[in-house]
């Protein structure tokens, strides 16, 4: 079995965080972190929303189906709809984003730089400036980038995204994709390495990822950010 060894979360790129020293991740333990945080995104965002907008047209329709609802009465039903269609739109787009993280088949269609581009600019949405800053020397134009690693950067650069745009409330992410590393910094909230709990999945995941691939992955942060996320290419 695979063993890797998650590097610290770090506050100035030195200390290791001796919680994450000690603490150890197989490639199945990974697999079971991200089915885990797969479940509950599904349990607690997904289904919500499916159920909200199934119980709000199933009203509607009994509204439509009573002889007595009157043709003035029909505009709030139009708005049930409506109301309902746009959950039905949020399920569908975090649907999507669950399916990108079990699997990225963007990377079957289109370039490593491509996709990343798309995901990064579905994840920021319209509350969150992504900015890049390519070098024609990174693996990440090349078209031949060994597959593994590519994935790997992909899920790393996807996780930074969402923490950065969930947690950190970002307003910008700027992302340098160099000839020897990926870095992702955002200019949100940011938090105190030391008091970040061992077990946070995000940050686990990334680092196990990394050192599956031989890679590494670090994360800079402090109180009022900004937050930064490197892994070596």
């Amino acid at each position: 079995m695979v063993r890797v060894s998650p590097s610290g979360v770090t506050g100035n790129g030195d200390a290791e965080d001796s919680h994450s020293q000690s603490s150890e991740l197989t490639a199945a333990q990974i697999i079971d972190l991200e089915r885990s945080q797969i479940g509950h995104d599904v349990h607690d965002l997904l289904i919500p929303l499916m159920f909200a907008a199934s119980a709000n047209l199933q009203a509607a329709l009994r509204s439509a189906d009573d002889p007595t609802t009157a043709v003035g009465e029909l505009a709030p039903l139009v708005d049930r709809i409506a109301k309902s269609d746009d959950w039905l739109q949020q399920a569908l787009a975090l649907a999507r984003n669950l399916l990108t993280q079990i699997y990225p088949p963007e990377l079957d269609q289109l370039s490593w730089l491509a996709a990343a581009k798309d995901t990064a600019n579905r994840i920021g949405g319209s509350d969150c400036q992504v900015v890049w800053d390519v070098d024609p020397a990174s693996p990440v134009c090349d078209s031949n980038w060994n597959r593994d690693q590519a994935t790997t950067a992909y899920r790393v650069l996807i996780e930074a995204l969402r923490n950065a745009t969930r947690h950190g409330n970002a307003k910008t992410v700027t992302i340098r994709c160099q000839p020897d590393r990926l870095v992702i910094v955002d200019d949100g909230d940011g938090f105190d390495p030391a008091a970040i709990d061992p077990n946070r999945f995000g940050v686990r995941s990334m680092k196990g990822r990394a050192r599956l691939v031989g890679k590494t992955v670090t994360v800079e942060s402090a109180p009022g950010g900004p937050t930064t996320v490197s892994m070596t290419l």
